[in-house]
């Protein structure tokens, strides 16, 4: 299931965008929670008491906290929510970078356009929130591919290290997990035979290694130069 937050102090603009979301849930015969909300205050209240939204529609101009300062902390909390900024006022554009990735539909939000938004956002998630199961100690362990650092050999283990700081482990061959998430859309690059690391999650690489956004600077084999070049 999909929540969607729509957010506007005009009740009417809600409802309109509200409507095109459940028009597009039923062609697509998708399952969505849409949540109405009339303040940028109302939705953050929501966010903290109820969990997060796969996307919000928000309005720019609100009463009381602004659009794009609801957004930007509805993005701090979840990097991976998906962000519809539903305006009639080009003017933000430049503010709206700040929050980047975003998309853009102007009032008054036709059908199709909601439509054509929803679609990408299916997309985007299924690539955000793609999951990989695997089992340990007998316990079956479900991570968020997108959130993976890298893979690591340590003799007949694998260690997983996340971006949040978790760690798991479990049994396999890394050639055989570098085959099986071949098949996904998150890429994984083996730059060692005892390293796969996310190419999303690679914040600088050199001739010799790869420094990871947790600061980890894992080594590039002299055979395996070519995977990030």
């Amino acid at each position: 299931m999909l929540r969607i937050g729509v957010c506007d102090n005009v009740k009417a603009c809600v409802e309109e965008v509200a409507a095109g979301i459940e028009g597009w849930a039923l062609i697509r015969n998708m399952n969505v929670q849409i949540m109405k909300f009339g303040s940028g205050e109302e939705i953050l209240f929501d966010l903290e008491n109820a969990g997060d939204f796969a996307a919000v529609f928000m309005d720019i101009e609100l009463s009381g906290i602004n659009g794009l300062e609801t957004a930007a902390r509805i993005r701090k909390q979840n990097r991976l929510v998906s962000i519809v900024f539903v305006s009639g006022q080009k003017r933000y554009f430049n503010q709206m970078f700040e929050i980047f990735p975003f998309q853009y539909i102007e009032k008054p939000a036709k059908k199709p356009k909601v439509y054509e938004v929803l679609d990408h956002i299916l997309e985007e998630q299924r690539f955000l929130y793609e999951s990989f199961s695997f089992r340990y100690n007998r316990k079956t362990f479900n991570i968020c591919l997108g959130e993976v650092l890298y893979f690591v050999s340590d003799k007949r283990r694998i260690r997983v290290f996340m971006e949040d700081g978790r760690e798991y482990v479990f049994y396999e061959k890394l050639d055989v997990l570098e085959k099986t998430l071949s098949a996904y859309n998150n890429r994984f690059l083996r730059i060692h035979k005892s390293y796969l690391v996310n190419n999303g999650q690679i914040e600088q690489s050199y001739a010799k290694s790869v420094t990871m956004r947790n600061g980890h600077e894992l080594p590039i084999s002299r055979e395996r130069k070519w995977v990030i070049e």
